[in-house]
C-alpha cells in the first residue's frame, strides 16, 4: 500500500471509530471544515460543524459499526469501505448494510461522504424484498422479463 493510501485508509478507520464511540471532537478532526455529506436519500448536509450535530441528533447512544473492508485508491485521494451499522432505539434495533464513498482533500481530511445504504424492508422496484418470501432470490418467481410492465 503507497504511504497516501495508507494514510487515507487511517483517516476513515478513525473516522468508524470516532462515530461508534461517539466522540464528535474526534470525529470533526476527520473531516475538512467545508465537507459534504451526502446521505442514502439525497438529503445533504454542507460544513464540519453541521455534519457533527446532524449525527449527534441522529446517531442513538447504543451504536456500533462493523467495518468489514476499506479500500483506498493508490494516491490516498479517494476511499470506500463497507460497513453494518448497530442503532439500538428503545423500541427497535436496526442493522444497516452500508457501503460510503470517500473524498480525501490534499491535506488528507474527508471532504466528501457519501452513504448508500440497503433496505431489506422497502421494495422500491417491485421486485420483493430480499428478506421476504416474495423475492425473485428466495421464491423462484417469475423471472423479470416475465413481470409486467406498469407505469
Amino acid at each position: 500500500m503507497t504511504e497516501p493510501a495508507a494514510a487515507a485508509r487511517c483517516t476513515i478507520e478513525r473516522f468508524f471509530t470516532a462515530l461508534s464511540a461517539r466522540d464528535w471532537g474526534a470525529f470533526a478532526l476527520a473531516l475538512s471544515p467545508a465537507v459534504q455529506r451526502i446521505g442514502p436519500f439525497g438529503d445533504r448536509v454542507r460544513g464540519r460543524d453541521r455534519y457533527v450535530d446532524l449525527l449527534r441528533g441522529l446517531v442513538p447512544s447504543t451504536y456500533g459499526n462493523d467495518v468489514h473492508r476499506i479500500t483506498c485508491a493508490s494516491d490516498g485521494g479517494t476511499a470506500f469501505a463497507r460497513v453494518t451499522e448497530h442503532l439500538r432505539y428503545p423500541d427497535r434495533e436496526l442493522h444497516l448494510e452500508e457501503a460510503y464513498a470517500f473524498e480525501l482533500d490534499p491535506g488528507g481530511l474527508i471532504s466528501l461522504v457519501e452513504v448508500f445504504a440497503q433496505t431489506l424492508e422497502a421494495d422500491p422496484g417491485g421486485f420483493g424484498s430480499a428478506a421476504s418470501e416474495e423475492s425473485y432470490a428466495s421464491s423462484g418467481g417469475p423471472r423479470p422479463d416475465e413481470r409486467p410492465v406498469t407505469g
